[in-house]
């Protein structure tokens, strides 16, 4: 399994675009998104604050911020293999 965290804030039109396109890739059982809003913890709040959206796997190393990076990302997670 695959993890990923999505740090986002509500209200952010670049968060709900980058999640409508990572909402594609929910289909495959090994990957999995955890949703972290950055206005419920202070200190995600100062990390990425500016940033956002921001995709990290699950270590935060970050992947993309502000756009999604599809290339990059399936790279990452090497969609051919998935199903």
């Amino acid at each position: 399994m695959q993890n990923f965290k999505f740090f986002y804030r509500n209200g952010c039109h670049l968060c709900e675009d980058m999640y409508l396109l990572l909402q594609a890739y929910e289909k495959f059982e090994t990957i999995s998104f955890e949703l972290i809003n950055i206005d419920g913890d202070p200190k995600i709040k100062d990390k990425y604050g500016l940033l956002i959206p921001v995709l990290t796997d699950n270590d935060e190393n970050e992947i993309c911020h502000y756009f999604f990076d599809k290339q990059r990302f399936d790279a990452i997670v090497d969609t051919a293999n998935l199903e």
